[in-house]
This record gives structure tokens, C-alpha cells and sequence, in this order.
């Protein structure tokens, strides 16, 4: 019996968070005519910004989720007033007064310690990379892991599964040829992994700025080493490599059943990308981690000691809070009193202990033998530049810049661009997002290397501002065929063409 019940309470906790989840969104505030539809308002209002997450549309700030809320309820013939509206809206995103801005909490039982403990969590965070705080921006929102886990709360597969998972139930739709079903998944792969790319963004910047975290048991959880972390990488990249080999039998399949399959294939690109994209950050991020620790081993010996500030009141009170303020003045009374405790006398130590004489002897220690890496490919910018030029040459002349042109180039050319990798990662990023190009004063860590080309192109040729506050984004281009470019490198055939603000 005691057996059947350890079972049964196995994960509890973790299955209580996400029904938590669920049944707090939308509850517990006064919408007045919303109020017996807040519930599906909000689930619909987290859908819209899930989608425009993975579109990397940055229309997600708090007017922009008021409108999209506004949007719902006359889409469900529903009545609200500005005021019961925006209520919603504060009530999707924090727990009670909206001035506080506190997370949603509940008392959740844990299995494994037996006793009730708090939850704390939010639906909408920040997304400080689309933010642009330092250059003055407003907040935009991006959904919490808790917020994702309710969109795909039905997919069971996802709530007891991760990211590898997904690629193979994406790949076995696609053997199946259900590109319907087989197009949700992709999507919720790129969601995935553009979220676990703002993890390692977001983690970098941190230890950039606090080195000390790397050695918090926030980390404790990632033991992978490098060469384990490429293996999985590379495993992943296999398994796309799996899905695109059944795009030959297309061909076979009816004209509207090939045409949903080419799409899919082409978001299936786009995930595809992103995953090198994480690949490629995450293996930097182990790389500075590593750097970090032999460059600076005093880090991890201040680390290791206690203090107030840090392991009592930041990590302790600040996070958790106390059960009641009556114990805060326990804590600090001690600090302040006007009677000292007794600390025994360092003489009196040294009083107890025998002096001896040592014949240091030398041996030669065995040093550990790490594995080095390889130095890093040196980049050729001049180079890079002098072909990229073409390509913006293009946009400022066309507006547009086909990829499929790349076909069209002499071998000698050909190789000019696969010698330098950087030339087919800037291809890959403009592809994937959109970019605004702004003047960059200077470069500093972190600038994005597309802005970092654009600056360094203007400084070559002065003509090229005429493309500042222009965007650049792609589109696919099916009248052409795949761009190859030897061995190394094959795409669909993307356009790259200017946006206007």
C-alpha cells in the first residue's frame, strides 16, 4: 500500500504548479462584465502574444496587450469598458494592486518534505532583449516557462518531455505525412528553442556583470561539459537532418498536400536555424564559464564564504521573506548590541602552539592535463566586407537582395564566401529575425553582428547611411530554386528587401 502510494505522489509538486497555473489565470480580480469570462480572455490573450512571440513581432508591450484584450472581447461579442479592460490586462500580469507588481502565489504541498510550501510565479515577464531599456525603450512582454506550459498544456508529450522529444514526434508526423499536426509542432519547437536562445542571452549578460553566479547553486543543475553539450547539439542537428530527408517524397502527394508540405519544410528551416543559433551561444556561454574560472579562481574563494548581505538578507530574506517581521528584529538585534560577546584571544592561541623547523623539500607536481582548444579561426573583415558589400549595394539601389543571385557566381567567388563561416551565420541571422539598422557610435560586446557589419560598412562608404532606420527582413522566394554554395551550405531561396518604420 505504501508502495501504490509513493507512485501516486511522485512529481505531485511538480503537477500542482502547472493545475496552479491554470486555475489562477484570470481569477481572483473584479472585471466587472468580464468577470464570468476572464478566464478564456486571458488563455486567449497568452495565445496572441505565444504567436506573436515566434513571429518576433515586439508589438507586446502593455498598450499593445490592451488592445489585443480589446480585440478578444469584440471578437466574443463580449461588453467591456477601457477601464474593466485594462483591469484584465494588470490582472494577467501581476496579483492584486498592479502598483505592487507582486508575483501570483499559493501554499502548494510537497511530497517530498511533507509539508505545505509557496509558489510563486508570473504569466507575462519582461523580454529585456526586445526592450531596449538602455536605449530608453518600453517594456515589452514575453510569456513565462509557466505561461508556454499552459498554451501547450493539451500536447501531454511536452509536460513530461523536452526539446528532443518534440523533434521526434515532429519527425514521426512527418513520415506520416500529417503536415497539419506536423506545423503546430514545428512551432512549438521554435518557440522552444527561441526561448532557451533568450536563456543563454540572458545568461551571458549576467555573468558579464556578476561572475559570481556561475558558481551559485542557481547553476548547480548544468554538469554537461563541452564535449557532452556538443554531443547532444550534434544529435539534435541529426534528427533535423532526419526530418528534411523526407522532403523527396513530396513529389508523391497531391498538389495542396506538397504545397502544405513545402511550408512546413520552410518553417522546419527557420528551427533549424535557430538551433545552430542555440548551439553555437550555448557553447560560447560553457566557453566564457570555463574562461572565467581559470582566469579568475579568487571569484570562486570569496564566493565560498558567508555573509550577511548575501547569503542571509539577498538570498534569504529578500527572495523568500520572513513568516513575521517580529523576526527581523531577532535577526538584527545581535548586530547592534551594545554588549560584545567574548571572542577568545588570538594570543591565547598562539600561547598553545610548539614551533618546528621543516626541510622543505621541492617535487615536481603533475600538472593536470587539460584539453586545449583550438585556436580560434582568425575572421577576415576585410574581406567579409568587401563582399557584403554587393549585398547592401543591392538594397540601397533595389530595396531588395536575392540569395538565389549566389547560384549564379563564379567558382572563385563561391569560395571567397565559404572561407570565412561568418559571411553564412550573417545570412542566417538576417534570414531569421529582422533587424533595424542604427547608427552604432562603438563596438562593445554583445552589439549584434549584423549592426557590427552595417558600422563597419559605412565607415568604408559614407553612402550606405541612407539605410539608417531602415529595416532589413527576408521572405522566401518560391519561383527560384535552393541556394547551394559547395558542399557546405544550401537554403531556400530567400529575399532579403527593406522595411520602412
Amino acid at each position: 500500500m505504501g508502495d501504490c502510494m509513493n507512485e501516486a505522489s511522485s512529481g505531485l509538486a511538480d503537477r500542482l504548479k502547472k493545475t496552479a497555473a491554470v486555475s489562477h489565470l484570470g481569477q481572483g480580480m473584479d472585471v466587472g462584465a468580464l468577470n464570468d469570462y476572464a478566464h478564456q480572455v486571458a488563455l486567449y490573450l497568452l495565445l496572441k502574444v505565444f504567436y506573436r512571440e515566434i513571429n518576433d513581432n515586439y508589438q507586446r508591450r502593455k498598450v499593445d496587450l490592451i488592445e489585443m484584450v480589446g480585440q478578444i472581447v469584440k471578437e466574443m461579442n463580449l461588453t467591456a469598458s477601457q477601464e474593466e479592460i485594462r483591469r484584465l490586462v494588470d490582472g494577467v500580469l501581476y496579483s492584486g494592486d498592479p502598483r505592487q507588481q507582486a508575483n501570483f502565489s499559493v501554499m502548494l504541498y510537497d511530497e517530498i518534505e511533507r509539508d505545505f510550501k509557496e509558489y510563486k510565479f508570473r504569466y507575462l515577464i519582461p523580454d529585456r532583449e526586445a526592450s531596449n531599456w538602455d536605449q530608453g525603450g518600453t517594456t515589452v512582454y514575453m510569456l513565462t516557462e509557466v505561461a508556454q506550459e499552459i498554451i501547450f498544456i493539451t500536447r501531454e508529450i511536452l509536460q513530461e518531455f523536452g526539446f528532443d522529444l518534440e523533434q521526434f514526434y515532429t519527425l514521426q508526423l512527418i513520415k506520416n505525412g500529417n503536415f497539419s499536426n506536423a506545423q503546430e509542432s514545428v512551432s512549438n519547437l521554435i518557440a522552444r528553442v527561441k526561448n532557451l536562445i533568450k536563456q543563454e542571452k540572458d545568461w551571458r549578460e549576467d555573468i558579464l556583470r556578476n561572475p559570481t553566479l556561475i558558481f551559485s547553486a542557481r547553476k548547480e543543475g548544468k554538469k554537461m561539459t563541452k564535449g557532452e553539450l556538443k554531443e547532444q547539439f550534434a544529435e539534435e542537428k541529426r534528427v533535423f537532418a532526419d526530418m528534411f530527408s523526407w522532403r523527396r517524397r513530396l513529389d508523391s502527394f497531391p498538389t495542396q498536400k506538397k504545397k502544405e508540405g513545402e511550408l512546413l519544410f520552410e518553417e522546419l528551416e527557420r528551427a533549424r536555424g535557430l538551433h545552430n543559433r542555440l548551439a553555437e551561444l550555448a557553447i560560447s556561454n560553457l566557453s566564457l564559464e570555463l574562461e572565467i574560472r581559470k582566469n579568475n579562481p579568487d571569484v570562486f574563494w570569496k564566493i565560498a564564504q558567508v555573509t550577511f548581505k548575501k547569503d542571509f538578507w539577498q538570498d534569504t530574506i529578500v527572495n523568500s521573506g520572513l513568516p513575521k517581521m517580529e523576526l527581523l528584529s531577532e535577526l538584527l538585534n545581535p548586530l547592534f548590541s551594545p554588549t560584545e560577546d567574548f571572542i577568545f584571544p588570538l594570543d591565547w592561541a598562539w600561547a598553545k602552539q610548539q614551533s618546528y623547523n621543516y626541510t622543505v623539500t621541492e617535487k615536481d607536481e603533475q600538472e593536470e592535463l587539460e584539453e586545449e582548444e583550438p585556436p580560434p579561426k582568425e575572421i577576415d573583415w576585410e574581406q567579409i566586407l568587401d563582399l557584403w558589400k554587393a549585398v547592401f549595394v543591392e538594397l540601397l539601389e533595389k530595396g531588395e537582395y536575392s540569395l538565389s543571385s549566389l547560384n549564379q557566381i563564379s567558382p572563385l567567388e563561391e569560395q571567397r564566401w565559404l572561407a570565412q563561416e561568418k559571411n553564412l551565420e550573417l545570412f542566417m541571422m538576417f534570414i531569421i529575425t529582422e533587424i533595424k539598422l542604427i547608427a552604432v557610435e562603438e563596438e562593445y560586446p554583445g552589439l549584434d553582428e549584423r549592426l557590427l557589419l552595417f558600422k563597419r560598412l559605412v565607415e568604408k562608404n559614407e553612402k550606405f547611411k541612407e539605410l539608417i532606420g531602415k529595416k532589413i527582413s527576408a521572405t522566401l522566394d518560391l519561383a527560384k530554386s535552393r541556394v547551394k554554395l559547395g558542399t557546405e551550405f544550401e537554403i531556400a531561396p530567400y529575399i532579403l528587401y527593406l522595411k520602412e518604420e
